[in-house]
């Protein structure tokens, strides 16, 4: 009888099961027990032997024996052994009870278990990373797979870490089996919702800012991303979310933005003011040339160059970005400058896209020098009979060079050394300027070509010093 009820529970058990007699001696054993014990034995079991035999390890050997002596006196054990093959281990768990007769006498011992080393791994793994999720300032929140539908309850919570607590307010045991949606309120984003809905319903992983509400009712803004969870068929178990508290991050932003504002307001003041104040001088310059009849020096190409310092501020004043001067629109308004206070309307004057900007503190001898190279332009190449003036920058792989370049007729034998030993005001200031620049500044006659070069280094990082993204 009790032979024939044994193999019907062993034909079911997820597990080995063998039944022994007091003296540890097999009496019954399903299949998955044969299979277990040929494993460790090399052989199939025989009825009657001792099984603690077959074990290689004393140690183990001993603590089996234990064990069954344990229920042999009537105690119900429970025990968890290391199983070696070889270089692979496995961990199993074994159940042993005593078999009473109908007086309650023990006559024999029921033993039954099962492989659990994956269990214990992933428990193993589970305890790890909840520690780690324990550490996290992050709050983590797992949930169900589905549903979905907000009609249908939503997906309930199944775990959250201690973050979760001290962000919201709600303990582990209010939140588990309730929705994430307890956490939603009057000014939760409705559109952030839908979005994260239909994220949702394609299985995809999303990313929202939500407005929530703590158990006390007091909103903050939470960073959320959310992904799934798949099994080894693809098949979505569960969601993770990430929640990040980010209401004191976006108020300091707002404060920040409000701030840069204010700078940039009061930083276009201060350029407006500089220009206004470089125009009184101009004025005042032009208005003293008319006043004198042989003035000692030209006060109208002084008046000019302080112009050409006004014009970067007056840049800087019309855009956003005030620590960059574009030098291609800087070169553009220098020589729509010269055409209106030269007489020189009719030459053509075509300025060739370069993108190359400049610090403010680079961009102001650069400016200067190239006023320079404009004004000898359209002072001396239009007096040569030039009709058309170019300004194109060339770029190297260290440095940038600026050519004006004008088609006049004035190239006489020796005119470079002429200008290089010049003592005229404006070529000692350019090459003055040149060498604050690390550069240098080179004349380049040609029959019917004249072109004047300021080529200056580049920053470290291979662009001009300052240039920003865009322009490298």
């Amino acid at each position: 009888m009790l032979e024939s009820i044994l193999r019907s529970i062993g034909e079911v058990i997820p597990g080995v099961l063998c039944y022994h007699d007091l003296d540890q001696r097999i009496r019954f054993f399903n299949d998955a027990y044969a299979s277990l014990y040929l494993r460790l034995a090399g052989h199939l079991p025989q009825p009657g032997e001792v099984t603690a035999d077959l074990l290689h390890d004393p140690d183990l050997r001993t603590e089996v024996g234990q064990h069954r002596r344990r229920a042999a006196a009537g105690e119900p054990v429970t025990a968890e052994y290391t199983l070696r093959f070889g270089e692979a281990a496995e961990i199993w768990e074994v159940h042993y009870r005593p078999v009473r007769d109908d007086h309650g006498q023990v006559i024999g011992i029921l033993a039954w278990g099962q492989d659990v080393t994956v269990q214990k791994q992933e428990r193993e793994f589970l305890q790890r990373l909840e520690v780690i999720l324990a550490q996290m300032q992050d709050a983590v929140v797992v949930t169900e797979a589905w549903p979905i539908d907000a009609d249908e309850g939503g997906p309930r919570i199944l775990y959250v870490n201690e973050a979760f607590e001290h962000m919201t307010g709600y303990t582990r045991a209010e939140v588990i089996g309730q929705t994430p949606r307890i956490l939603q309120g009057p000014r939760t984003q409705r559109e952030e919702l839908d979005r994260l809905r239909a994220a949702l319903e394609q299985w995809q992983p999303v990313r929202v800012e939500l407005v929530n509400y703590r158990k006390d009712g007091q909103e903050f803004l939470v960073d959320i991303s959310i992904s799934p969870v798949r099994d080894p068929t693809g098949r979505v178990v569960c969601w993770v979310a990430i929640q990040r508290d980010v209401t004191r991050e976006k108020a300091m932003v707002a404060i920040l933005q409000d701030t840069l504002a204010e700078r940039q307001v009061l930083l276009q003041e201060v350029h407006h003011r500089v220009k206004n104040n470089f125009q009184t001088i101009i004025s005042l310059l032009e208005l003293q040339a008319a006043h004198l009849e042989q003035p000692c020096f030209d006060l109208h190409d002084i008046a000019s160059r302080i112009r050409a310092m006004a014009l970067i501020h007056e840049q800087l004043y019309q855009q956003s970005d005030f620590s960059h001067v574009l030098l291609d629109e800087l070169c553009v308004s220098l020589a729509a400058h010269m055409q209106q206070v030269l007489p020189a309307a009719s030459v053509r004057v075509e300025v060739r896209p370069g993108y190359v900007s400049l610090p403010l503190d680079r961009a102001v001898p650069v400016a200067l020098i190239v006023h320079e190279l404009l004004l000898n332009a359209f002072k001396h190449g239009v007096a040569a009979g030039a009709q058309h003036i170019a300004v194109q920058f060339r770029r190297a792989a260290d440095a940038v060079t600026i050519e004006v370049i004008d088609d006049g007729q004035h190239h006489p034998p020796g005119l470079p050394a002429q200008l290089e030993g010049s003592r005229r005001f404006g070529l000692q200031m350019v090459r003055l300027l040149a060498r604050q620049l690390h550069g240098r500044v080179d004349f380049a006659p040609e029959p019917g070509r004249f072109c004047a070069a300021l080529t200056f280094p580049l920053g470290p990082d291979g662009a001009p010093a300052g240039t920003p993204p865009g322009y490298g």
